[in-house]
């Protein structure tokens, strides 16, 4: 992972200076008109960026330690798909890669310490099978993938995945097998055995799905929000798993606004931001409490968003008041407050935004108003 920091902050670096020998071109790049969308003049980009396969919701894209950028998964028409394909962030080039073992959405991809992608559960997006107990593993070297030496112990989708600080993954809740299940149980992976190893008796608080899972400083992670038909928990409140006890802990502190679907971003300072359709919470890891914040100007679900380089985050798009729509949004940390920056050249939700190494904001898949996935990739300069 020190080795991944290295390539963001040169990357970061390299992203500034070349947006001070752009000079104009830079300038044409701020501007809102061309925020949005790919512009041509960009570090190297010189045409529009396409998946082969179009995906409307459940992918994942994860960052490789070279800045790659691994899109995987997600729906595309009526069902998941085994598809995977590789965006350089610098030329654009999209790679389409050997597929995945098993068709999945709603599933988890990890980043591990040895540049590995752990790729965990989902479901196949038919409606009959809700969940995967299958995991696998992709190798950037030989650009494939392997089944992992086990599959999980429990069969999730919408659960979380977060590396911790010794090289294990904690994978925790998720929808089970039948309808209006959600899980309680906790699980780890171990890279050095590729197994999964159950944390019964210890559970999470609460059951949780479609929730969010963010590592802090600490090494603990922060779990927020979800959806849960059973207990009716899950959407106020927050617990924090520390590894070294491997306790779940409820947090004293609830969240100010309910989060059935809540992101969670952790800023350069250290905080993470959770947002909702309601408003944001902003938690301290240090007092261990969340204080309210305006939410973004344009009250939405299912949104994109990213962190930023600058302290600050990024959300993109999102359904409001059931229309979908283009809006992007910029959140200031020291006044604390969203502002509109620009706006999509087509409204999109269900999309992913990952910030590069570049320091340009993809933003990929998601559907827009006709229903139909999105093939195009934005890409944003913030």
């Amino acid at each position: 992972m020190k080795n991944q920091s290295k390539v963001v902050r040169l990357g970061f670096v390299l992203s500034l200076l070349a947006g001070a020998l752009m000079g104009s071109g830079a300038a044409v790049a701020a501007t809102p008109a061309a925020q949005a969308g790919v512009d041509g003049s960009a570090v190297g980009i010189a045409a529009p960026i396409r998946l082969n396969i179009a995906r409307s919701q459940g992918h994942t894209v994860t960052q490789l330690n070279d800045g790659r950028l691994l899109v995987l998964g997600g729906k595309s028409g009526s069902l998941a798909t085994v598809a995977a394909e590789l965006i350089d962030p610098v030329t654009g080039r999209v790679e389409q890669l050997s597929s995945m073992v098993q068709a999945r959405q709603g599933h988890t991809a990890t980043l591990l310490a040895d540049g590995r992608v752990l790729v965990t559960g989902g479901d196949l997006g038919d409606g009959r099978v809700l969940a995967l107990n299958s995991a696998e593993l992709f190798d950037p070297r030989t650009k494939t993938f392997q089944l992992a030496a086990t599959p999980m112990t429990l069969e999730r989708s919408s659960h979380t995945a977060t590396l911790l600080k010794n090289g294990k993954v904690l994978i925790t809740g998720g929808q089970g097998l039948r309808q209006g299940t959600v899980s309680f149980s906790a699980e780890v992976f171990d890279p050095a055995t590729g197994k999964f190893e159950s944390l019964t008796p210890q559970r999470l608080v609460a059951p949780r799905t479609n929730h969010a899972a963010t590592l802090l400083d600490s090494g603990q992670v922060l779990i927020v929000g979800g959806t849960d038909w059973q207990t009716a928990r899950a959407p106020t409140s927050a617990e924090l798993y520390d590894p070294v006890a491997n306790t779940f802990t409820q947090l004293e502190s609830p969240l100010n606004f309910k989060n059935e679907t809540p992101q969670a971003l952790k800023l350069s300072s250290r905080r993470v931001l959770v947002l909702s359709n309601q408003g944001a919470d902003l938690f301290d890891p240090v007092t261990k409490t969340f204080k309210p914040l305006p939410g973004p100007l344009k009250a939405r679900d299912y949104e994109a968003a990213t962190a930023l380089y600058d302290g600050g985050a990024l959300v993109l798009g999102g359904l409001s008041a059931d229309t979908i729509i283009p809006s992007i949004e910029r959140y200031d940390p020291v006044r604390g407050t969203f502002r509109t920056v620009a706006t999509l050249r087509k409204e999109r939700a269900w999309g992913v935004a990952t910030l590069a190494y570049t320091g340009a904001v993809f933003l990929v898949g998601g559907v827009d108003n006709s229903g139909a996935a999105i093939a195009d990739v934005t890409v944003y300069w913030p």
